[in-house]
Order: structure tokens, then sequence, then C-alpha cells
């Protein structure tokens, strides 16, 4: 029983210690330069994900929210199954059929529906059919999300690991820790998630990977895997 005890005491020691200089190298010696996320997006500007399907439009950035035109293009399968912990999601549509899987059922929605998903919902949009789609109004996300966001699309069209364990896990962790609001619906509970993201972040950070990539960074980086 005491050889138990210290050994859990000295497991208890290391991963603090491992916390601590991890994130004093991450966070302190070799900190990211990404730009202030306040004033990013300018109008018009465009983050579009070919694995997705989706393409954004930015049409103003106040108050810490990102409003977007999102168009969702034939037969997109969307993003996979997923929850926000901190923001409500709205899907209303000007044209067509937009279907969206919600905790289990799949709702489609026609012009003059809406679709609210709480936060902590499992979901995920996609189309089904062979029309472009238009989302009415503007599609609104906290800002801190919208770029993180951004950044994820370029990992899952340029990155060639992306997707795949365990290198999924430390490409998500910085971004998790920044701020990227979004987890896995069919992964483990979100607090584990979180979690984890929470301990891979600094070995993440020293594999290469980071909450921000600049523009073609990646596209430039694994241009022979397209």
């Amino acid at each position: 029983m005491r050889k138990i005890k210290k050994t859990m005491i000295y497991v208890i020691i290391l991963i603090a210690g491992y916390i601590v200089i991890g994130y004093f190298l991450h966070l302190v010696v070799f900190p990211e330069k990404k730009p202030e996320v306040s004033s990013y997006f300018k109008k018009d500007q465009m983050f579009t994900s070919k694995a997705e399907g989706f393409d954004q439009s930015v049409v103003a950035q106040e108050k810490g929210v990102v409003y977007c035109n999102l168009v969702v293009q034939p037969f997109a399968p969307g993003p996979p199954k997923h929850i926000h912990t901190k923001f409500d999601e709205y899907f209303e549509v000007q044209n067509g059929e937009l279907s969206v899987w919600v905790d289990g059922e799949i709702k489609k929605i026609h012009p003059g529906e809406v679709v609210h998903i709480p936060k902590g919902t499992p979901h995920k949009p996609f189309n089904e059919t062979s029309e472009t789609i238009h989302l009415k109004e503007s599609f609104a996300m906290p800002e801190k999300f919208a770029f993180y966001l951004s950044q994820v699309y370029q990992l899952m069209d340029y990155h060639p690991q992306f997707g795949k364990m365990p290198a999924m896990i430390f490409m998500l962790a910085p971004l998790h820790q920044a701020g990227f609001d979004s987890y896995l619906a069919e992964g483990p509970p979100v607090f584990i998630q979180k979690t984890i993201a929470f301990l891979a972040a600094p070995v993440a950070r020293l594999m290469g990977y980071k909450s921000y990539y600049n523009p073609g960074e990646l596209s430039n980086k694994y241009a022979v895997s397209q």
C-alpha cells in the first residue's frame, strides 16, 4: 500500500512538473506569433473548406462576433458531428433543402424554417442535394471561434494526417487551448477531450503544431500531397 501511494505521489509530481514546464515553454519561451483576433476579419474575406464543402464570406466583425454569408456546395458532407459548449447556432436557408443531423435525428430545413442548435447539442449540417444552398441572413459566430475555424479548415484541406489519430489530437490541442470551441460528438466526453487537449498542447507545440498558420503556409508545405 505504501509503495502504491509513493508511486502515485511520483506520478503526480511528474505530471505537475510536465504541465508547469510545458506551458512555460509553450506560452513564455516560445509564444506563438499571430494576428489580433478582434481585428482579423475584413469584409468579403473568404475562408473555405473543400473537405466540408462550405464557403464563408465575411460580412462584418463587430462586438466579438463575425457575421458570414455561408454557402453549402452540392452534396457537401459538412463537418464531423460536433458539439459547441459556449454558443448556440441557428440554421435558416434562402433556397433548397439543408440537412442537419441533431442529436441522432436528421432535420430537413427549407426556406422559412429555422433550426436552433443549443450549445452542448451534437449536430452536423450537410447537403444531400445537387443544389448550391445559401444560408439566409448572416451566419453568426464568436470571433475567436471563427478565427480558429479558419485554421482548422486549412488543416482539413492541406495536412495529409488530419483526421488520423493520434496526429489529429496534437493538431487540435493548441487550437482547443487557444479557443476553438468544437468537440467531436462521437469521441470521448467533452471534458475528457478538453483534458487531453490541455495535456497535449505543450507536446504538440514541440512537434511543430500551432494554433495559427500564415495564409498559404500549409498549402505550400504539403503541396506534394494534394
